[in-house]
């Protein structure tokens, strides 16, 4: 189970090179930036960013079946296949949008950067094929792992024997969290050499989640919360390892239920309500309307003697956040806290 409560994040402006398997950028040149989390608070140090020097720089990134591939970046990249909205915001934040020559899989239709998304070039609304890619003779692929599947884009060593890069978010088979999550956005400003941007946000994510942390000590009385994953009529359990809600949780003073040790599975509703949870959070992807979510549990008659049903203690949290990881990260992990401990954090 992830560490429960407290977080640390440093970025460290050394290389390091008995770096841990979480440690996932190793610049090529002596420079800032690994990323690690202990006990303790969130803490963040700002590092230089533009030097002439800079380039080139190595970022470990994952294989889809999670195997560790360094990618070099030579130069400054000026063409970019994106594969994924979570990418897509980053560009965007970050103020790379210009070099961005294709997007694939645009699966965030309720962003609130939809409408800068939307003027991206757009190769396709699903995954992308190589030959599409291939045609845009990108400088550099910036996706999200799972498309780097053999009927997809294939794998990394595919690109990388035509001399194109790939920057790949970290997937299921590594596991997700906060750590993972900010060290990604440290490799992004390396990529882009925006480190003065990306470690800003840093700070500004880890200052407020800090505060969480600090408030939370306060708590007497830790209720049990259950996170559910939903996909249309289906419910879902997922594991520490494959979310993020589940920090944000214990971190605000609650417990997180832990209902297997298989990992991901289905939840029927007979296990919530064996698991009778004090409250509820539920996500559901690609739902942009969090009262049709909500309703969806509320409303459900084998449910009302749940007591979280009883309570209305049901609350939706936003899917790229809560399991992935998103910019808006430490609004959810606020949300979350006020959700679990209104008397401490201003909900209702």
């Amino acid at each position: 189970m992830k560490k429960c409560g407290v977080i640390l994040l440093m970025i460290m402006l050394t290389w390091c090179s008995a770096c841990s398997k979480k440690d996932a950028s190793v610049p090529a040149r002596e420079m800032e930036g690994i990323a690690s989390i202990e006990k303790g608070s969130i803490e963040t140090l700002q590092s230089k960013s533009g030097s002439d020097d800079h380039y080139p720089v190595s970022i470990k990134v994952y294989t889809n079946d999670g195997k560790e591939v360094i990618q070099t970046i030579e130069v400054e990249p000026k063409k970019v296949v994106v594969v994924g909205s979570a990418i897509a915001e980053l560009m965007i934040e970050f103020g790379q949008k210009e070099k961005v020559v294709g997007l694939g899989y645009p699966d965030q239709s309720f962003s609130k950067y939809a409408s800068e998304i939307a003027e991206l070039p757009l190769i396709t609304k699903s995954w992308p094929s190589k030959e599409s890619v291939l045609a845009l003779q990108p400088d550099i692929i910036y996706s999200i792992s799972s498309a780097f599947k053999e009927d997809l884009l294939g794998d990394i060593s595919f690109w990388n024997d035509r001399g194109i890069p790939v920057v790949s978010a970290v997937n299921f088979t590594v596991g997700r969290s906060i750590e993972e999550y900010f060290t990604e956005i440290k490799n992004f400003g390396l990529t882009f050499n925006v480190e003065d941007k990306t470690n800003a946000y840093l700070k500004t994510q880890s200052d407020r989640i800090n505060q969480v942390i600090k408030i939370a000590e306060a708590v007497e009385e830790v209720p049990k919360v259950l996170f559910i994953g939903g996909a249309r009529d289906t419910n879902y359990y997922y594991p520490p390892s494959w979310c993020m809600i589940d920090e944000m949780i214990e971190g605000a003073g609650g417990e997180y239920m832990e209902l297997s040790k298989d990992g991901y599975m289905e939840l029927s509703l007979e296990a919530i309500i064996a698991a009778n949870p004090e409250k509820i959070i539920i996500t559901e992807f690609q739902e942009p309307d969090s009262e049709v979510t909500k309703n969806k549990l509320l409303t459900n008659e084998k449910l009302q003697n749940v007591s979280a049903i009883k309570t209305g203690n049901v609350m939706v949290a936003e899917y790229t956040s809560a399991i992935n990881g998103g910019l808006q990260l430490a609004d959810l992990y606020e949300d979350v806290a006020a959700f679990i401990h209104p008397e401490l954090f201003g909900g209702k």
